[in-house]
């Protein structure tokens, strides 16, 4: 009975590290990862490894996606793959607090639309516009952020080997980049619309930003970025990316 078990386990391991190496859906490997990581053992784990490698995989690629799996296996309950002691001035340590800021913009936004959704009408000298046009226009400059992460930081994540991940990442930014742009217009365009009409694309568009974003960035946060801390494990390649960073910047 025991062989069965594991070899049941071993071999829904084994399914679960060819789609992690695909890219499959974050969400959905996160939780697949989590469920099994409560059955698996170290023999189990190896085993799915040998079977990669039996199949071709390379060695490095293998332990990269075992690396991924034992990061979406923890336990938000137990343990918090963000807690990573970095320095002040460590890349990582500006996108996470870009993050808590952009959080903060988020409750703003909620806020604000909610408010306007409660008014029977709007003009672009109240109060409420003019915190809806700033709030936007932080999103707007947010797009710096986006670039940042994808031209500078996921090229060295494709190089050692994780395309999939930097994919679906990158599939999520166009639909935020959209939304953003669509709140841009929006705002710029507010004198073109019927209230009704104006608040009810507002509602629309921010509510599913709103929701996106937070799930977007707990993504990065729980799974992307700790990865990224393993596997680019060299000091003076992340002082290089840093540099690239402060370039970006000016």
């Amino acid at each position: 009975m025991a062989k069965t078990y594991h070899s049941s386990n071993r071999w829904a391991l084994t399914g679960l590290f060819k789609r992690i190496n695909l890219g499959d859906d974050p969400k959905l490997l996160q939780n697949e990862a989590s469920h099994l990581a409560q059955k698996v053992d170290s023999d189990d784990i190896a085993a799915a490894q040998q079977a990669l490698i039996d199949e071709g995989y390379p060695s490095k690629l293998v332990q990269k996606i075992s690396a991924a799996f034992v990061l979406m296996g923890l336990r938000k309950d137990s343990a918090d793959p963000t807690e990573v002691k970095l320095a002040d001035n460590h890349i990582l340590q500006k996108i996470l607090t870009e993050h808590t800021l952009a959080r903060c913009y988020l409750a703003d936004l909620a806020e604000i639309t909610e408010e306007i959704d409660l008014l029977d009408g709007l003009s672009d000298v109240s109060s409420e516009f003019r915190r809806l046009a700033h709030t936007i226009d932080y999103f707007y400059r947010f797009k710096r952020h986006i670039e940042r992460e994808e031209d500078i930081i996921f090229p060295y994540l494709k190089k050692f080997g994780w395309e999939g991940l930097c994919r679906a990442d990158e599939d999520e930014h166009k639909k935020i980049l959209a939304d953003i742009n669509n709140l841009a217009v929006l705002v710029s365009s507010f004198r073109d619309f019927e209230f009704a009409d104006f608040n009810g694309y507002l509602q629309k568009i921010a509510g599913h930003f709103i929701l996106m974003m937070a799930e977007h960035m707990s993504y990065e946060e729980d799974l992307l970025w700790p990865i990224a801390l393993v596997v680019i494990d060299n000091a003076e390649t992340w002082e290089t990316i840093k540099a690239l960073s402060d370039d970006f910047e000016y």
